[in-house]
């Protein structure tokens, strides 16, 4: 087959995963990051602190086992399916949860959402740490700016002071780290691809290498410094976009 094929029906795939998990670690991490830098040296900051590096300090394989193993088997709790990202009757559901002839039918969406919830859950685990460290240190430098103490003399309220001034300097960073957080998990996807079957541009990179195909290989490393590229041309248009003071005129 044309590797153009495989790709294109690996590569949606892997976005997906990639996209819903990054999306979720930011809207956890950013958060948490503020509350732990507002709640300096409180239990707040430290207990949300040891939490993200213990799930940093786990192994995604590890995890991706266990979730199979005591979430997905049939002798435990078997709430989620085994492999693969739809069930063998997808295609004949309706888009949305319905009901027919008096039975409750999932849909196509929920679905497709209930066999992502422990890939995505293996792949975002681990970035929480960083992002989450990596604002609080943000945030704390521009508490101690000038402006911030000025705006404060002024008697502007605390929260105009977190949210309007102190965050909004703080997104440079956040958006730097997104040109490192997307394109590591795509090669963590690699792993998570393997454990729950999943037809992605990791497993699809895996079989390259084990049947030495040569063009498959170039293909899915091409396409991956792709979106490597995407990823820094977005975050060089979210700079523009936080911070006025950029311009690319």
């Amino acid at each position: 087959r044309p590797v153009i094929d495989l790709v294109s029906e690996a590569l949606p795939t892997t976005l997906l995963l990639n996209t819903i998990a990054t999306l979720l670690i930011y809207a956890i991490a950013i958060p948490t990051g503020v509350v732990a830098a507002i709640n300096r040296g409180r239990w707040q900051d430290v207990s949300l602190g040891n939490l993200f590096i213990a799930l940093w300090s786990f192994p995604i394989p590890l995890a991706g086992i266990l979730a199979l193993g005591y979430l997905a088997s049939d002798q435990y709790l078997g709430g989620f399916p085994v492999a693969g990202l739809s069930s063998t009757s997808a295609e004949n559901m309706p888009f949305l949860p319905s009901t027919q002839d008096g039975e409750f039918v999932r849909g196509w969406l929920l679905d497709r959402l209930w066999h992502v919830v422990l890939p995505v859950m293996c792949l975002v685990y681990g970035g929480f740490a960083v992002l989450s460290k990596q604002t609080r240190a943000a945030m704390l430098d521009n508490f101690n700016a000038d402006y911030v103490r000025t705006a404060k003399a002024k008697g502007v309220p605390a929260l105009d002071v977190t949210t309007r001034h102190v965050f909004r300097n703080s997104l440079l960073p956040l958006i730097t780290m997104f040109v490192t957080i997307f394109p590591a998990m795509l090669s963590g996807s690699v792993v998570i691809e393997s454990i729950f079957t999943i037809n992605g541009m990791g497993r699809l990179a895996l079989e390259g290498i084990n049947l030495r195909d040569r063009e498959l290989i170039l293909a899915v490393t091409f396409m991956i410094g792709v979106v490597n590229l995407v990823a820094l041309l977005l975050a060089d248009i979210l700079y523009a976009l936080a911070d006025p003071r950029i311009s690319y005129e």
